[in-house]
């Protein structure tokens, strides 16, 4: 059991739950194929620019789900305009 001071310090410890190296992403030739499904939850007709390939989707109520290079997908997620489809 750990004493109540040590226990203190690695709960303080600004190593914990993280890990000393960033997280890199490789991809290598065959990853640029890789799409993911994503579902745009509006109503209207939109197109919208991918910030990392500058590739255009264009989603509308018939057909709201569109495939999205991963990258790109981030940003569309994080703008709760898109979901991930299933």
């Amino acid at each position: 059991m750990l004493s109540p001071q040590v226990k203190n310090r690695l709960m303080n410890s600004p190593w914990i739950g993280t890990n000393r190296q960033p997280a890199r992403i490789r991809f290598t030739p065959g990853d640029r194929d890789c799409r993911l499904n994503v579902e745009y939850l509006g109503r209207l007709e939109i197109a919208i620019t991918g910030r990392f390939t500058g590739n255009i989707y264009r989603f509308n109520p018939t057909r709201p789900v569109q495939q999205v290079d991963p990258r790109d997908a981030f940003y569309l997620l994080a703008s709760r305009r898109f979901g991930v489809a299933r």
